[in-house]
């Protein structure tokens, strides 16, 4: 038997490797005698796990769990290995032709290497741990570099070996986990970088830590920052996004870097960068380009210029470079990982001596390290100046403007001198921000199962909803989960300032689109033409047969008088309007919109959210009540949220309800029949809170056919129901 099947059949004694149901790799360590109290990343360890793990590679491995020390490691630290495993073969063809020059034609061969006197560090090599394989590496480099010889044979030797002990570990330097080890390795001056990386791995990657590990009395001084979460975004996932939770804080940290493979070797690539930035063509325009065609043209000539200068880079190395250089070259390189990333809502920098931060869809308010410099401020100035068409000077010191383009849809907002004290102030709001349905409301408890029957049942039937509350509390986010709700044979218009609604013609909508002036002053200034103002729009919408209108955010008394208009001639849509309490909402549309207060009654639901601690929810579901004359009292409340227990309470009987009994006044619907179609969406929208995401075609379909059925009988809805969730 060879060292290296000894070593293997070795390996086997040591550690118990199963696949469970839920396929992870499950890691049994009780009944090995060299186990410890807690978890350790001994080499012994490394060498049974990487070993263990690389026999079941094949198996689609979801994560690891250590059931002897009650730890799981996630799927993307696991995947560190799994990139490595998939090219062993290909690494060990680099080290072998090692070995093998160093046996060709060798006079001294029966001796032994007379360059190379010490202890060969590339015999018995474990090529299942990378972080090992790579040390022995760098440290057989080492001893190449030292060695001193005159005979011409062993000098040409020598130059052969080195050379290919630089390919290895360049190839080496391609995977994630060799590069987080050379990160950590620069950050730390341990004496056992090897064991210690791989514990501030795992522990970094541990769901659940070692109580008898934690020291109570430093964990309030502790200020590390626990990485919570990583992914890639952008073309050819070029950037890599970090967050940090930082200890005691609200705030996350969010921090961009190139993806790690692109930035193998910073020094490399830094060079090559300013390499391409300095050998590009200058490009002259006689006309404003769209950004993406900007982009994409200073692209191609970086492209040109990196297949011939470094023919050695893969194409998807050079794509990325080409990319990233141009937009260097738009001076957009900053923002743009923030613009393109789905999860990020807003940024704002609140002057040019702070940093820039940001909402999260998922973490909230989080910092990040962006530092916006004078000459970078003055090309955004003059970005939004060139793509605007506007004026961003002390006359007019204020610019709104929304730019549309494959990469991004944001709304940017400039303030400078003499309205703001600090001279720059930016504020860019993201308008196409990632879908989130019913489902995902129900699974981030922003209603309950059974208000979203509520509203799925007053939806169908047309009733009018208008979501309110303060700005950023996820009005538009809801309206466009309803929206996505809406039988399929609807005719929908939409009205709207600024196009914050889902596209839905990949689903079979029927969808007619309007946009309009924006409240932008410069806008609203002499050349403006009244006749297509929003509220004049939505006068229109009488003779253009609508089953249901979107109208967007409603912001102006005249905007406000034209939806009351549409009202009372019998349209019903969606429609969302600031306020800080629904009390604030109704006094805002009499007093300030002069609204008549019976109007108010056409108004069906009311929907106030509220944001706390960046964690968006329904607050309350309520109606107009007729006989109240005071503002304050005029609504009823249907559900209300209670702090205390975190739960929504029913204060009202739903059959009971002002807009249940409209839509009994015109159809079939007593109250046995009503609890029937209410059990069956409750029993829908709480399956639907429990099981995995559904994806967005799937589960609009699925509400096609609830709406079909639901106008056909109970017992066809309840059977294809019971059908469809046992498929």
């Amino acid at each position: 038997m060879s060292s290296n099947e000894l070593h293997e059949s070795k390996l086997h004694e040591i550690s118990h490797f199963t696949i469970n149901k839920n396929t992870m790799l499950v890691i049994d360590c009780n009944n090995c005698k060299d186990k410890k109290r807690i978890f350790n990343a001994s080499q012994k360890c490394m060498a049974c796990f990487t070993k263990g793990f690389f026999t079941l590679k094949n198996r689609k491995i979801k994560g690891c769990l250590f059931i002897s020390y009650e730890r799981e490691i996630e799927f993307k630290h696991i995947e560190l290995f799994t990139d490595y495993f998939n090219k062993i073969r290909k690494i060990k063809k680099f080290i072998n032709k090692v070995e093998l020059i160093r046996k060709e034609d060798c006079t001294y061969e029966e001796f032994g290497c007379k360059a190379l006197k010490k202890e060969n560090c590339l015999e018995n090599l474990n090529y299942y741990d990378p972080i090992l394989l790579y040390i022995m590496l760098v440290k057989e480099r080492a001893l190449v570099d030292a060695s001193i010889v005159n005979d011409s044979k062993c000098i040409q030797c020598l130059s052969r070996v080195k050379n290919n002990l630089e390919k290895s570990i360049e190839f080496l330097n391609r995977f994630k986990i060799i590069n987080k080890f050379k990160k950590f390795k620069a950050e730390n001056n341990l004496p056992e970088i090897y064991s210690k990386f791989y514990e501030f791995l795992f522990t970094n990657s541990f769901l659940m830590h070692d109580k008898e590990n934690i020291d109570v009395t430093t964990v309030e001084f502790n200020e590390e920052e626990k990485v919570i979460d990583v992914y890639t975004i952008g073309k050819e996932e070029i950037f890599q996004i970090t967050i940090f939770q930082i200890q005691d804080e609200f705030e996350k940290r969010y921090v961009i870097s190139l993806y790690d493979e692109l930035k193998s070797e910073k020094s490399l690539f830094d060079r090559i960068i300013q390499d391409c930035i300095k050998n590009m063509t200058a490009i002259t325009f006689n006309r404003v380009i769209p950004l993406e065609r900007l982009i994409s043209i200073y692209e191609k000539d970086v492209l040109a210029f990196l297949n011939i200068k470094f023919k050695k880079l893969s194409n998807i190395e050079k794509k990325k470079i080409a990319f990233f250089v141009a937009l260097k070259r738009v001076n957009i390189d900053k923002l743009f990982p923030l613009l393109i990333d789905d999860n990020v809502e807003e940024i704002f920098l609140d002057s040019i001596n702070e940093k820039i931060y940001i909402n999260h869809q998922k973490y909230g308010r989080c910092k990040t390290d962006l530092i916006l410099y004078s000459n970078e401020i003055e090309r955004l100035k003059t970005f939004l100046r060139i793509y605007s068409g506007q004026r961003l000077d002390y006359t007019n010191p204020s610019v709104k403007y929304v730019i549309k383009n494959k990469y991004f849809y944001c709304r940017f907002a400039i303030d400078i001198e003499p309205i703001h004290i600090n001279k720059f102030g930016l504020d860019i709001r993201k308008l196409n921000k990632n879908i989130l349905t019913v489902q995902d409301l129900l699974k981030n408890k922003t209603l309950n199962p059974l208000m979203a029957a509520f509203l799925y049942f007053s939806l169908i039937h047309r009733c009018n909803i208008t979501a309110t509350g303060e700005t950023d509390t996820g009005k538009t986010t809801l309206i466009n989960a309803l929206d996505l709700l809406t039988p399929k044979e609807f005719r929908k218009i939409y009205i709207e300032n600024v196009v914050e609604s889902l596209n839905q013609i990949e689903f079979d909508k029927h969808q007619l689109k309007y946009v309009v002036d924006s409240l932008d002053p410069s806008q609203e200034r002499i050349n403006r033409i009244k006749e297509y103002s929003k509220a004049n729009q939505i006068k229109t919408l009488l003779h253009r047969s609508p089953d249901i209108i979107y109208l967007g955010e409603i912001l102006t008394k005249e905007e406000a008088r034209a939806l009351f208009h549409c009202l009372a001639a019998g349209l019903r849509g969606f429609q969302t309007i600031h306020s800080k309490t629904v009390s604030s909402l109704l006094n805002r549309v009499v007093h300030f919109f002069n609204i008549d207060p019976s109007c108010l009654n056409d108004l069906d639901i009311i929907i106030f959210m509220k944001k706390s601690h960046f964690k968006r929810r329904m607050i309350s579901i309520s109606e107009i009540c007729n006989e109240n004359i005071d503002l304050s009292n005029k609504d009823e409340i249907i559900f209300n949220y209670d702090p205390e227990t975190k739960e929504w309470i029913l204060l009202k009987p739903l059959y009971e309800t002002k807009v249940i009994q409209k839509i009994k006044n015109s159809e079939d619907l007593n109250e046995v029949k009503f609890n029937s179609y209410m059990d069956i969406y409750t029993n829908i929208f709480q399956y639907l809170s429990t099981v995995p995401r559904i994806n967005n075609r799937e589960l609009i379909t699925l509400f096609h056919k609830l709406s079909y059925f639901s106008f056909r009988s109970i017992d066809k809805l309840r059977f294809f129901w019971e059908k469809w969730k046992n498929n």
